[in-house]
């Protein structure tokens, strides 16, 4: 069989003559293609800037989020018999499942790193409007804001605002109370809001 070109990397036993790279890439998490090595360099480098993407929301330092997508794919490869790539759209169900990994990564990450409280007192909590953010802001910039906050508002706000968690499911996986959740929710809002009016809001006024 004529060896496929597919970008950098020669596939030779498969042919996948309409070229869909991310149904080819679907049908090796599904078990339907075996898993070389060559294949999870090809993926890696396929994957890896939105995975990165995913873990710099979560964790500042980008040499941390470097090891969160490196142990992201190392789940993944050692999780391909529970990815189910039913449906017509592969590539979303692929990424969603990669970034979920990423997330779930990050916050293991996360709690071994520090004791989390059970609860956060509501009390004295201000009624700020909600974050604006104009549509010119370009990727630094959303990372700016999100770093600026403390660790468990701004992994609230990612897993909330971001991947649409319920705050039901965020008290599970983090280990604290919904109501808890909700709180850090809104603080992180009341910060990226006081951040963006820092940092960005002078910059486009000016």
């Amino acid at each position: 069989m004529e060896a496929q070109n597919f970008g950098h990397t020669r596939l030779g036993y498969l042919l996948y003559v309409d070229k869909k790279d991310d149904d080819f890439l679907a049908d090796i998490f599904d078990g339907e293609v075996g898993l070389t090595a060559e294949l999870e360099e090809w993926i890696y480098s396929r994957y890896w800037g939105k995975l990165m993407g995913v873990a710099r929301r979560y964790v500042p330092n980008r040499e941390t989020a470097r090891e969160i997508v490196n142990d992201s794919f190392v789940k993944a490869f050692n999780k391909r018999a529970t990815f189910k790539g039913e449906g017509n759209d592969k590539k979303a169900i692929l990424e969603a499942w990669l970034v979920r990994i990423t997330v779930n990564t990050a916050i293991d990450r996360f709690r071994t790193q520090r004791t989390l409280p059970d609860t956060v007192a509501i009390d004295g909590l201000e009624n700020h409007p909600a974050v604006e953010m104009d549509d010119t802001l370009d990727v630094e910039d959303i990372l700016q804001l999100l770093q600026g906050l403390p660790d468990l508002h701004r992994i609230v706000f990612n897993l909330y605002e971001l991947e649409g968690y319920s705050h039901d499911e965020i008290g599970r996986l983090m280990g604290i109370p919904s109501s808890s959740s909700r709180v850090y929710l809104t603080k992180a809002k009341q910060g990226l809001r006081a951040l963006y009016i820092k940092y960005i809001g002078g910059r486009r006024d000016g």
